[in-house]
């Protein structure tokens, strides 16, 4: 089924706003850092809009870029709706069936569907929110043939994964934590609490890899590395076939 072969946050979509603008991430500087890569590109897509974080901020930086934000949780979607401009065009799509009837410049995962983890080795590690391999190789092919020829494929960088807890606004606290899995995945799973009373939570799986083999199967989908950028926020990968 394909609610199984990709990560959802209906669980707790109510409450990820709160966690996400607690610090959790910079988003002017990441916003910063892709309005750059993306200066020179007329459109592009978003592989895991979420609630329009991200999206709101480089829209405002490259306000005539033509955006195209896909999410495969609907109730982040209608929380961006909310959040972003009428005519930016939002989409409950799948990354692994999505058929847009478009090409983009570029595309970029802002730790949507994948992202690289900087764990201070010589090496990054591949993270996917689609925990079997073949979807991953599936959903690198599908993107590839949403972009034009030389089209950019980013991906950010995040630290490790690690339990954690953090309080937040109206007496909330938030906790994730980390369980190893065989063949390298883990879940992760998320709670929000009021006074030890549960709001919401989450569990999702996800695959490792090391780079080298993602760098493989983005290479056997068509796709080159490039760069990593001068903040180490985000690599950059071209499509060259």
């Amino acid at each position: 089924m394909l609610k199984e072969q990709v990560n959802q946050y209906t669980g707790i979509s109510e409450y990820y706003d709160l966690l996400m603008t607690a610090g959790y991430y910079d988003y002017e500087a990441q916003t910063d850092s892709l309005a750059h890569i993306l200066k020179s590109c007329n459109s592009v897509l978003e592989l895991g809009v979420g609630t329009g974080l991200v999206a709101e901020k480089l829209i405002e930086k490259l306000p005539e870029i033509d955006f195209v934000g896909i999410d495969f949780t609907e109730s982040m979607l209608i929380q961006a709706q909310k959040r972003l401009p009428k005519n930016i065009d939002l989409r409950h799509e799948n990354v692994l069936t999505m058929d847009l009837c478009k090409k983009f410049d570029a595309a970029f995962s802002n730790g949507g569907i994948w992202y690289f983890i900087d764990n201070h080795e010589k090496d990054y590690i591949f993270c996917s929110h689609l925990p079997k391999i073949q979807n991953i190789i599936n959903s690198f092919h599908n993107v590839a043939n949403h972009l034009n020829n030389q089209g950019s494929l980013i991906f950010s960088v995040q630290g490790v994964h690690q339990d954690y807890e953090e309080s937040l606004p109206d007496e909330i606290t938030y906790s994730q934590k980390i369980f190893p899995l065989p063949y390298d995945k883990f879940d992760k799973h998320y709670s929000f609490h009021r006074n030890k009373m549960l709001l919401a939570k989450q569990t999702c799986k996800y695959q490792l890899l090391p780079e080298s083999m993602a760098q493989i199967l983005l290479h056997e989908c068509g796709f080159e590395f490039q760069d990593i950028t001068a903040c180490k926020q985000y690599h950059v990968y071209n499509k060259v076939i």
